[in-house]
């Protein structure tokens, strides 16, 4: 569901994605960063390859959100939700680690970008519910 307006992508609310922009050109992670248009951006991170992000603010993105947002703009490595009240489902978080890619706000993206597996980065909340799912 989309945070400003029915239609894909789902647009920054402010109709800007600076919070984003700002956050990685303070990260030691990330080499260079480039907005590709309609919220993909691609990410040069400092383990030497490049990452393909979708920016996202939909209130509860979840696969069905996942499987639009590839079929309208293509591949992607990663889907960060930009906003602090928005998020994603735990469905969502599953599917999206399958295919290897990560699904995160901001502030798990900034960490999981430390790791080689970043896609696989859950939170420690995250890390309990999948246990208990048994998906861990």
């Amino acid at each position: 569901m989309a945070a400003r307006n029915d239609s894909f992508p789902w647009t920054s609310h402010y109709g800007h994605y600076r919070f984003f922009e700002t956050q990685m050109a303070r990260h030691g992670q990330v080499k260079s960063l480039k907005s590709l248009g309609d919220g993909v951006y691609e990410l040069v991170w400092a383990k030497g390859s490049t990452l393909r992000a979708f920016i996202c603010e939909c209130y509860a993105f979840g696969v069905a959100e996942y499987l639009e947002t590839t079929d309208k703009v293509g591949k992607v490595d990663a889907v960060i939700i930009n906003s602090m009240w928005c998020g994603y489902t735990p469905d969502a978080k599953r599917y999206c680690r399958e295919e290897k890619v990560g699904l995160f706000r901001i502030t798990e993206f900034m960490s999981a970008l430390h790791r080689n597996d970043y896609w696989a980065y859950l939170t420690d909340e995250e890390k309990d519910y999948f246990r208990k799912q048994g998906w861990l």
